[in-house]
Formats: C-alpha cells, structure tokens, sequence
C-alpha cells in the first residue's frame, strides 16, 4: 500500500478512538501498512482489505491469549479492529528500541512457545500452501511457463506434505518464525511480533525458516549450530525436512514475484530463483531483500 495512504488511514483511525495523530510517522509499508503514534506509544496496522475483519480480530485473541500464556508477544491495546473505508485497522504497544533477536534469543521462545498448551477453538491448522494461488495469480514478472512450472511445483510438493512424518509432534507454531518477527528492546525484553500466521501443527514447519536461511549462506555454520543446540533439534535431520525446505523456498520466491516489477535487482533475483528451482541447485546464490 502507498505511504499517504496508510498515514490517511491510521490518522483516521487514532483521531476515532480519541488519540492524538499530529505526529504518524509511517515505519513500514508493503502489503500492509504500519504507522507509529509516537505520543501515545502505539503502532497502527493498517490492513487494506476489508474483508479481513475477523482474520485481524483473530489476531488480537491469539495475542491476548498467547501473553495470558506467559509467550513474549506484542500486545494489543485495543480488543477490537476498527474499519476505516476498505481498511482494517488494529491498535498495538509500541516497543521503543525494538531490534531483530539473534538466533539464539529466537530459539529459546521458539521453545516456550512450542510448550505452551494448544489451545481449544482458537488456531487453525498449519498451512503451508495457504494464499500461494493468489499469488501467483497476481505475482508480476512471471511468464505462462513459469507459471505452469510453479503450480506443478506447487501440487507436487502438496502430495508430499499429505505423507510427511514429523518427529516433534504438534503445537502451537508462530508460523513464520524469523528474527525479525522476534524483537527485543533495549531493556531486553523479547515480543513475537506478525502474530496473523499463529496456527497449530509440526513444530518442524517453525524451525525450517532459520535452516534454509543458513543454506542460502545468511547465517554463519557456527550461527546455526547454537541456533539448533539451543533449541534442542537440527530440523534437518527431520525426515520431512525435503519437503519443508522446498515448500518454503516456494513461498520465498512467490513473496518476491510480489514486489519484482519495477526493481532491476528483484527481478534478477526472481529469475534465479526460478532456475535454480528447475535444475535442482535452490537456494545456492539466493539473496535477502
């Protein structure tokens, strides 16, 4: 979404409920929006769908629920999204000096989180193939082959997940468990943060991410080695590892198909993606945006 308009949004929002907008200052733009009301201390996400009232009012619950856990999230300060136009917006604490977590920060909530009781009627279920038709029907950069490569690609890996075996049983996931969606702030306390993914299912699908990163060569063999002593599993060695780590690069490069219109570099990186995914050399030369 454009900058103006998330800055429109959020001013609307926090002037309906009663706090002081003068000062929005947008932090973040992208599918979503994020804008900080510094003088009260709160971040407004600004989702430009209104159909997804409930999905961002599940959000807030799961957060709620998640802190009443004793699990480091950010928390909502206010129950309830509020609708703006075609915009769905929700009211979160702002962490002042929030920065990525390490590795190893990270894997020690992954492991309070995974410990947590799953809760009743409240997560769906983990799903890895969840909004990959939408886009890579509105995935720019991308011709009729490579489209017909990445829905076969897609199917394949679908049957495969079907008959996977995961060896660390069921909890609750965060769903897309990075080091920026973990921060901590100057007087070290630790927030899981992008709560929408939160869902239940193989403890597995939450490790996958750091491991592929490693193998694009982000992290160092040392990095990773503390990342997986600390959280108790190499999820390499999981027998289903073969199918996680190409479900994920999957959706690594369908999120850059997003963005890849207008950006030299991005398209570059796209097409290589691609390639690799075909010859079987993914994710060698694969590089962070």
């Amino acid at each position: 979404m454009r900058t103006d308009e998330a800055v429109r949004v959020a001013t609307l929002a926090g002037a309906r409920v009663g706090m002081p907008v003068d000062d929005a200052q947008v932090l973040r733009v992208g599918e979503n929006g994020v804008v900080l009301l510094s003088g009260v201390g709160v971040l407004v996400r600004v989702v430009p769908r209104a159909g997804a009232v409930q999905r961002v009012r599940l959000e807030i619950a799961v957060a709620e629920w998640l802190a009443s856990q004793g699990v480091p999230v950010a928390r909502p300060v206010r129950s309830e999204p509020i609708v703006v136009d075609q915009h769905v917006v929700s009211l979160w604490e702002y962490l002042p000096g929030g920065h990525s977590a390490d590795l190893v920060t990270l894997a020690r909530c992954l492991r309070l989180l995974h410990g947590v009781p799953r809760p009743v009627g409240l997560l769906t279920r983990v799903s890895p193939f969840s909004r990959l038709r939408e886009q890579l029907a509105s995935a720019v950069g991308l011709d009729e082959r490579d489209r017909a490569f990445l829905r076969e690609f897609r199917d394949g890996l679908a049957v495969q997940w079907d008959h996977a075996t995961f060896a660390l049983g069921e909890a609750v996931l965060h769903g897309d468990a990075h080091m920026e969606n973990l921060l901590v702030t100057t007087a070290g306390r630790c927030a899981f943060i992008d709560l929408e993914s939160v869902c239940v299912g193989p403890p597995e699908w939450d490790l996958t991410l750091s491991a592929l990163y490693y193998e694009c060569g982000w992290f160092s063999e040392h990095e990773y080695a503390m990342f997986a002593d600390s959280y108790g599993y190499d999820v390499r060695c999981s027998p289903a590892w073969p199918v996680l780590r190409q479900i994920r690069m999957l959706r690594m490069t369908l999120w850059l198909a997003q963005s890849a219109d207008n950006d030299t570099p991005r398209r570059q990186q796209l097409r290589h993606r691609l390639d690799s995914l075909r010859d079987g050399s993914a994710p060698a030369g694969w590089t962070g945006f």
